[in-house]
C-alpha cells in the first residue's frame, strides 16, 4: 500500500483485521453536483452520531502533514439533514487556498462506549529517535488528547517492547502492522478504545522526516545495549560507598538539567565538570561536617545526557560522626524512597534527605522510626545534624571572604599580559578555589536557611504569607539591584558592572548583556518605587525561634540568627553573580583565541576544556589550530549522534531505557495570588515578546534576570528546584510562577495560547 488521503487510507484498512469504525468518503465536485444524494446515503448508513473529517489531497502526505490546517467536526447527528450540510460546507470552505479535484470528505461513524483515545507515532517526533510514542487519557471524549489537556500519559515504548499493559501492547501490534502495510517506518495514528478494550483506528497518516535527523536503528539498539551494560554495572555495590544499589536522574543535586540543560554541548558540560561536579562539590561539603566523598565525581553523562548518580550524592549527605551501619542502612532507605517517588526528584533535599536539623526533622526521623530505625540510631543522626548546623552557619563569613578574593584575581588575571591559554588556566584554577568552592558552601547556607523558614511555616511559627513578606520585604538580592541599575545608571556604567552575565552561563554562543544589551533590556522606564515595609517577628514568634535555637544548640542569638537567614539568601545569589565572571572571561579569551586561529565562536562551543588546559603544561608538535579543530570535528561528531537520543529524567533501572513516561513532576509553586496571561515561550529569536505575558523558559539561570524588566506576569520553566535562582527571584518579587514543572506539563503549556497560575491553591489550568 501507498498513502494516499485520508479517506483513501482508512477506506483501504477497512477490508482488513484492523477496527477502522465504518466511513463514507465522497469527493467536493461530487458533493456539489448532487448533494441530496450523498446526504442520503450518509442518513441510510449510519446510525447516531458521525463525524465529517477533512480529507484534503494536500494533508496528511508524505511531503506535507498541514495537521489541524482543514475543518472536521465530531457528534453530528447522521438524520440531521440540514446539519450535516451545513458542516460539509465548513469543510469544503477550510480547502479554499488548497482546491484539487481530489480533495474529499468522510463520514465516520463515532465509536460508542469510548474509556481511552490517543494519539501514537512510531518515533519521537523531536528527534526521530525509534520509540513508539503514545499519548494516552481516560475519557469518553476522543478529542482531549489533541487539544492538549492535563490529566494524559505520554509513554515511550522501543520497538518491539512489551508492556505490562495490554492496551498498549495493542497499539505497539497495530503501529507495527501499518508500518508492514504502508511500508514506511514513520507513521502517526490517531485511536480510540473502547470499554471491551476494543482498539479502533481513527486516523493514520505519515510522518514527514528529514533525512539528516534520522539514526539507523541498529546502531540505536547497540548504543541502548552498551548503555544497558554501564547501568547495569554502576548499579552493583560499590566498596567504597553505602548503599547496595544506585539511579540517575537529571535534577536531584546540582540541577544540571536546569543549568546546562538536557543536551549541553562539551564546552558548557566539561566547564560545569571541572569547576562544580567532579571534585569542588564535595570537597566543600565535607567542611560542614559531611562525610568525605571528593574521589567520586556527582555528575555522569549517557550520550550525552548529565545525570547526577543518586548514590554517590545521597553519600555526601551522611553527617561524617555516624558509624558505617548506620550509614548503609540510611542510604538504603534514601535510594528506595526516591525510586518510589521520581517525582521529587528535584527537591530531594526538602522531601529526601535529612541535610540539617530545623523544625521539620522531628517529622522525618519519626517516618525513620517507621521504617525500623532505633532510637539510638535516631539520636546518633540528630547530633550529627547538629553539629552540621553549627558548622554551616559559621561557615558564611569566611566563604564570603573569599568570594571577594576572587573579584582581585579576576582583575589580575584580565589586565595581565599573560597569553590567552594562561589566562584560562588561572581564571579556572582562581575561580574553582576562590569562585564555586565557597559559593558551594554559601549555596548551602542559602538551602538551610529557606529550610528553616519552611519549617517555621510548618510549624505555624509563621503563616506562608509572612514567610513570603520577609523573602520579598527583607531581602535584596543582586537581581533586584540589576532592574535598578538598569533605569538608574548610564549604559557604560551599567554594563561595567553587569555586562558579563548572559542567559546560559555555561554556553560560549549565548550572548552577554555586553553583546546584545538592547534586545534583552530594550528601553528604560520610569521605576515607581514601592514603599517596602520590612517584615517584623512578633514577640511570640521571636520566643518560639529562640527555644528552637536553644534546643538546637546553635549558640547564636535570635537578631543573628535573622541576619544569617537574610544574608545566606542575598549572599548566594552575589556568590554566583560573582563567579560567573570568571566564566565569562574565560569564553572572551576563548573567542580572542578562536579569531587568531581563524575558528568560528560556535565551533569553539564543541572543545572540552580539560583539553584546553592541559595544553598549559603540555606542549604539542601540531599548531594549537590543527589540535582545536581535530578536537572539534570529533566531539561534534559525537554531539550530533547524542542529540539523537532520547532518554528519560530518572534511571531507576536499565529498563526505564526501552520503556518510560514523560516526567511529572511536583510543581514548585510561587507568588501569592492567580493570574492569567498569554503564553510567551522564551527562546532566542522571540526575546522582545515578553510584556504582560507568562513567559516560559525549559531552564533559567541568572542570566535570564532580564525579563524581570519586561513587565511579565508570570513565569514557568520545565527544569527547577525549590531553592533554584528563579524560586528565590519570583519569590523577592512575588510574581507568580511554577517552577520545575517537567517535561509533559511544558510541552502542554507552551503549545495552549493561555494560562492560569493559581499559587495559592497550586494548580495550573490551561485555557
Amino acid at each position: 500500500m501507498k498513502f494516499k488521503t485520508k479517506a483513501q487510507n482508512l477506506f483501504a484498512l477497512s477490508s482488513t483485521s484492523i477496527n477502522v469504525p465504518s466511513l463514507l468518503k465522497f469527493k467536493v465536485n461530487q458533493y456539489k453536483l448532487n448533494k441530496n444524494k450523498i446526504l442520503k446515503e450518509i442518513k441510510k448508513k449510519f446510525e447516531g452520531n458521525i463525524a465529517l473529517r477533512s480529507s484534503c489531497f494536500y494533508e496528511d502526505n508524505v511531503n506535507s502533514s498541514m495537521a489541524g490546517a482543514f475543518e472536521s467536526y465530531l457528534n453530528i447527528d447522521s438524520s440531521d439533514l440540514i446539519s450535516l450540510d451545513k458542516y460539509v460546507n465548513k469543510i469544503i470552505n477550510s480547502y479554499k487556498k488548497y482546491k484539487n479535484d481530489k480533495n474529499e470528505i468522510f463520514a465516520q461513524s463515532m465509536v460508542k462506549n469510548i474509556k481511552y483515545s490517543g494519539v501514537a507515532t512510531t518515533c519521537d517526533l523531536h528527534n526521530y529517535s525509534p520509540y513508539y510514542t503514545i499519548n494516552i487519557i481516560e475519557s469518553k471524549d476522543s478529542t482531549l488528547i489533541t487539544s492538549g489537556t492535563k490529566n494524559s500519559k505520554k509513554i515511550y515504548c522501543y520497538k518491539n517492547f512489551k508492556s505490562k499493559n495490554k492496551n498498549i501492547n495493542k497499539i505497539i501490534k497495530l503501529l507495527n502492522l501499518l508500518i508492514k502495510k504502508f511500508n514506511n517506518q514513520y507513521i502517526e495514528i490517531e485511536f480510540v478504545i473502547d470499554k471491551s478494550h476494543n482498539l479502533y483506528l481513527l486516523q493514520v497518516r505519515p510522518i514527514k522526516i528529514k533525512i539528516d535527523k534520522i539514526i539507523n536503528a541498529k546502531n540505536y539498539s547497540k548504543i541502548l545495549k552498551k548503555l544497558e551494560k554501564k547501568i547495569i554495572k554502576l548499579k552493583m555495590r560499590n566498596p567504597h560507598l553505602n548503599g547496595k544499589t544506585t539511579a540517575f536522574g537529571v535534577m536531584p543535586d546540582w540541577n544540571p538539567a536546569e543549568i546546562i540543560g538536557i543536551k549541553p554541548k562539551p564546552l558548557a558540560l566539561s566547564i560545569y565538570k571541572e569547576l562544580i561536579t567532579d571534585q569542588i562539590w564535595a570537597e566543600n561539603r565535607k567542611t560542614l561536617g559531611f562525610k568525605d566523598i571528593s574521589s567520586h565525581q556527582l555528575m555522569t553523562t549517557f550520550f550525552g545526557t548529565p545525570y547526577i548518580d543518586v548514590r554517590v550524592d545521597f553519600n555526601s549527605w551522611l553527617p561524617k560522626n555516624i558509624n558505617y551501619k548506620l550509614s548503609e542502612k540510611l542510604i538504603n532507605f534514601y535510594i528506595k524512597k526516591f525510586i518510589s517517588n521520581t517525582n521529587l526528584h528535584d527537591k530531594v533535599e526538602f522531601e529526601i534527605l535529612l541535610s540539617c536539623y530545623t523544625l521539620l526533622t522531628k517529622k522525618k526521623l519519626k517516618e525513620l522510626k517507621s521504617n525500623n530505625f532505633s532510637n539510638k540510631e535516631i539520636l546518633e543522626i540528630k547530633k550529627g545534624l547538629k553539629i552540621i548546623n553549627k558548622c554551616t552557619i559559621s561557615s558564611l563569613n569566611e566563604n564570603m571572604k573569599k568570594i571577594n578574593l576572587l573579584k582581585i584575581k579576576q582583575k589580575k588575571v584580565e589586565t595581565s599580559n599573560m597569553y590567552y591559554l594562561d589566562k584560562i588556566y588561572s581564571l579556572v584554577q582562581d575561580c574553582k578555589k576562590y569562585g564555586t568552592f565557597p559559593f558551594a558552601g554559601i549555596a548551602r547556607c542559602g538551602f538551610v536557611a529557606t529550610e528553616f523558614l519552611n519549617s517555621f511555616v510548618h510549624e505555624k511559627i509563621i503563616t506562608e504569607e509572612e514567610k513570603n513578606q520577609f523573602l520579598s520585604n527583607n531581602i535584596s538580592t543582586i537581581a533586584s539591584r540589576i532592574l535598578e541599575d538598569f533605569n538608574l545608571k548610564s549604559k557604560s556604567e551599567f554594563l561595567k558592572k553587569y555586562g558579563h552575565l548572559r542567559p546560559d552561563t555555561y554556553e560560549i554562543t549565548s550572548k552577554s548583556y555586553n553583546q546584545n544589551y538592547k534586545n534583552y533590556f530594550g528601553k528604560k522606564r520610569k521605576i515607581i518605587k514601592l514603599k517596602k515595609k520590612r517584615f517584623v517577628f512578633s514577640s511570640i514568634q521571636k520566643n518560639k525561634i529562640k527555644k528552637f535555637l536553644n534546643d538546637s544548640k546553635l549558640n547564636i542569638s535570635f537578631d543573628n540568627f535573622i541576619i544569617f537567614l537574610k544574608e545566606s539568601i542575598e549572599q548566594r545569589e552575589y556568590s554566583k553573580y560573582i563567579f560567573s565572571k570568571s566564566i565569562d572571561l574565560i569564553f572572551q579569551n576563548l573567542a580572542s583565541l578562536a579569531k587568531k586561529l581563524k575558528i568560528k565562536l560556535n565551533e569553539i562551543s564543541y572543545l572540552n576544556i580539560k583539553d584546553i588546559l592541559n595544553l598549559y603544561y603540555n606542549l604539542e608538535a601540531d599548531d594549537l589550530s590543527v589540535i582545536f579543530k581535530g578536537q572539534i570535528k570529533e566531539n561534534k561528531k559525537n554531539y550530533d549522534l547524542n542529540v539523537k537520543f532520547k532518554f528519560p529524567d530518572n534511571i531507576c533501572s536499565y529498563k526505564n531505557l526501552y520503556n518510560f513516561e514523560e516526567s511529572e513532576n511536583k510543581i514548585n509553586f510561587f507568588g501569592n495570588k492567580k493570574v492569567v496571561g498569554k503564553i510567551s515561550y522564551l527562546k532566542k529569536d522571540n526575546i522582545n515578546n515578553l510584556k504582560d505575558c507568562i513567559v516560559c523558559i525549559d531552564n533559567a539561570d541568572p542570566g535570564y534576570d532580564f525579563i524581570f524588566n519586561r513587565k511579565i506576569k508570570g513565569l514557568v520553566t520545565q527544569y527547577g528546584g525549590a531553592n533554584s535562582h528563579m524560586s528565590i527571584r519570583c519569590a523577592e518579587l512575588s510574581i507568580p510562577a511554577a517552577i520545575g514543572v517537567g517535561e509533559k506539563k511544558f510541552q502542554e503549556i507552551i503549545n495552549s495560547k493561555s494560562i492560569e497560575i493559581d499559587s495559592i491553591n497550586k494548580n495550573i489550568n490551561i485555557i
